[in-house]
């Protein structure tokens, strides 16, 4: 199934400044994420950043570069047991929700089961997304792939949202997001 941009949500989760650097490739994961922001501003997608209250701040270049998306606080790993975040996306009405960030076992897996309980057809960025431990990381893809979630990259995410070099713009966003030239 392909991933459909009326359809599309995104959550991004827990890039977070004390957990950032525990994190395999942590430095990498939240610049992805923030390449994953500042896409869906630009293709008006909403997105929802999720912060986990025990973690600390939120980085500050995800913040800048995520516009308008809705920032959510969260105790449980499963950010849908908090009412704020279920409510809000029952109200959104998407059935598509797009994942990433951190971490790959605990609040994306966990969400991401909880989500597709729901009838939410639930895609992951496997490249944009980590634990502290690469065996943790590892297992949990193999496990949400198993149980039907659809495990996409970045540029599968990014060609599924345009879907044809006639989309308005289509040079530049690829110049901007595929070619290299995304540097923060």
């Amino acid at each position: 199934m392909l991933l459909q941009k009326e359809k599309a949500s995104v959550v991004i989760f827990n890039m977070q400044l004390d957990l950032i650097p525990l994190l395999q490739n942590g430095t990498q994961l939240l610049n992805d994420c923030c390449w994953l922001a500042d896409m869906c501003c630009d293709l008006q997608v909403p997105t929802r950043i999720i912060e986990h209250k025990k973690l600390g701040k939120l980085s500050r270049s995800l913040t800048e570069v995520a516009g308008k998306a809705d920032y959510l606080e969260k105790t449980h790993f499963d950010f849908m047991e908090e009412p704020v975040a279920a409510t809000a996306v029952e109200a959104a009405g998407q059935d598509h929700y797009v994942l990433a960030g951190a971490e790959t076992h605990v609040c994306i897996l966990q969400s991401a089961f909880r989500l597709q309980v729901q009838g939410k057809k639930v895609f992951l960025l496997a490249d944009t997304c980590s634990a502290r431990s690469r065996t943790d990381h590892e297992a949990a893809l193999q496990r949400l792939g198993r149980s039907g979630i659809e495990l996409i990259t970045r540029e599968m995410f990014f060609f599924e949202l345009i879907r044809h070099s006639e989309y308005p713009n289509y040079l530049n966003l690829a110049m901007k997001y595929l070619d290299g030239r995304y540097i923060r």
